[in-house]
């Protein structure tokens, strides 16, 4: 067998279910997206789930149109995070799927550390390490961030040692598209 190092990259389909965000917030999230250094093939699927503010979100695909690696999905009525990601993970054909949440950014190496993680075929998801933007404004956001580390460097730490992660955190989690096909009908 071939060495897992050496074993090609494959192409990876981000995923950004989006509704009612910020414009700002959201051009942010893609702007680290497409900053990312990765060597292979990047496509990335954000899929505006019915939002009020649609206006918004068409200058921000405006913008984005001229970058042949984003597509917009434009969905009539809101129908929820989980089956606006599988609307775009229905029109997407890549090996492996990263979802992110439009609320957040992904620094520049992020693709590459998941997707190198992945060239292991028993791995069937990876995801990111989590931080909160704002931990120091108010004893909340301090907890959040307490919360991300707590529940990446120890407790999915610990499951993965056990081959048994129970979940990925979903602001930034990479799975084999052949181990999603199962669930995507449930």
């Amino acid at each position: 067998a071939e060495p897992v190092e050496t074993r090609p990259l494959t192409a990876v389909d981000v995923i950004v279910p989006s509704f009612n965000e910020d414009p700002g917030i959201l051009s942010a999230c893609l702007a680290s997206i497409a900053d990312q250094d990765y060597p292979g093939e990047l496509r990335v699927y954000v899929v505006d789930d019915g939002s009020r503010n649609r206006e918004a979100i068409l200058r921000v695909r405006a913008f984005y149109s001229r970058d042949p690696r984003f597509s917009f999905i434009l969905l009539p009525e809101n129908v929820g995070k989980r089956k606006a990601q599988i609307a775009a993970i229905g029109q997407s054909s890549g090996d492996l799927v990263l979802n992110v949440d439009s609320d957040s950014t992904i620094a520049f190496d992020v693709v590459s550390k998941l997707a190198s993680k992945m060239r292991d075929p028993e791995v069937g998801a990876v995801m990111g390490q989590l931080t909160a933007s704002n931990p120091g404004d108010t004893w909340l956001t301090k907890l959040i961030d307490m919360e991300y580390w707590l529940a990446c460097n120890e407790e999915r730490a610990a499951q993965s040692r056990f081959g048994a992660v129970m979940c990925c955190c979903g602001p930034c989690a990479m799975y084999r598209r052949s181990a999603l096909a199962s669930l995507l009908d449930q």
